[in-house]
């Protein structure tokens, strides 16, 4: 696509006329792709605070914003109904467990299928199998109950496919949320009494107000892609040392600059902090290396969530 390198506002606002035309003569697809990839660029390559002041409000005054809000997925991430980005909610449209309304109309339910079906969706039912399969690691390399801690767990979707989870195979699994809507779908969806949820935020666990220990495995999901890079250092080696000898940290932070993060930012109000792989090893910094029995990084499948792993020595 050509942009207009004089005004942010006239290449955002032609590369919606496009994505507008291509919508109303219902070949969704294309006019996703093409906003899609079309945003990711103009973010590319304006100044930052340009991008800001365009993805925050002057988009909204195309028209092609309507249409793209009939899609339940994207209209529930920028209206915020929890109050905050990247609800559990959300993720449950991703995962399935959230379906629309029989009446919404084609065009909605094609961006719809289009958006919990992109790279970046498919990214995050990657990290919920991650997940799912270290929880079950280690409770099938443990002598012992295993203890647990789910920390920012939203409605702890990867209990659901976790073997041990299922059949009880585990000794505890705390679910730690701040917010109450998320530990009342845990409490109402696992009658298995190896699941306790607990209400806290993260700056409770940082100013160690609250506290665990002697866990087999900690680990947070999608907490670190809003946690500033000091927070995040200071989170992983309290987390750290809430670990017995050959206990497992595992946290997930998405990468910088995947094919959705301008579309994210404009239609969905998601802003997230990015990472790269060396950023993320970087959060355990605080940790002495004398205490690390391994230290690696990895990636999901389709290349957009990194993850690091520590095992305490």
């Amino acid at each position: 696509m050509q942009l207009d390198t004089n005004s942010i506002q006239a290449a955002g606002y032609a590369l919606m006329d496009d994505a507008q035309a291509m919508l109303l003569s219902g070949n969704a697809k294309a006019g996703m792709d093409h906003v899609i990839l079309g945003m990711r660029e103009i973010k590319n390559r304006y100044p930052a605070t340009e991008w800001r002041d365009f993805a925050q409000t002057t988009f909204l005054g195309h028209p092609v914003t309507q249409l793209i809000h009939q899609c339940p997925f994207t209209y529930h991430s920028f209206s915020k109904p929890r109050g905050y980005a990247g609800d559990a909610e959300l993720l449950d449209f991703i995962y399935g467990f959230k379906q629309p309304s029989q009446n919404l109309a084609t065009l909605g339910r094609e961006i719809l299928e289009h958006c919990v079906n992109s790279p970046i969706s498919s990214s995050v039912k990657a990290r919920k199998d991650v997940l799912a399969r270290t929880i079950d690691d280690v409770a099938s390399e443990a002598t012992h109950p295993t203890r647990i801690l789910s920390i920012a767990c939203g409605h702890l979707r990867e209990a659901k496919e976790s073997v041990a989870v299922q059949e009880g195979s585990i000794g505890q699994l705390v679910a730690f949320d701040q917010d109450p809507l998320s530990l009342e779908v845990i409490d109402r969806e696992f009658d298995n009494g190896s699941i306790q949820t607990i209400r806290g935020s993260v700056t409770t666990l940082v100013r160690q107000k609250q506290s665990f220990e002697n866990l087999d495995l900690v680990y947070a999901a999608g907490l670190y892609d809003y946690l500033s890079q000091p927070f995040a250092t200071r989170l992983t080696k309290i987390m750290f040392d809430m670990l017995r000898t050959g206990g497992k940290l595992l946290v997930a932070n998405f990468i910088p600059d995947h094919r959705e993060v301008g579309y994210m930012e404009t239609f969905m109000q998601w802003q997230l902090i990015y990472r790269t792989e060396s950023q993320l090893a970087d959060v355990a910094k605080e940790i002495s290396a004398l205490e690390i029995a391994n230290k690696r990084t990895f990636f999901e499948d389709n290349g957009n969530i990194a993850f690091l792993e520590l095992v305490k020595a």
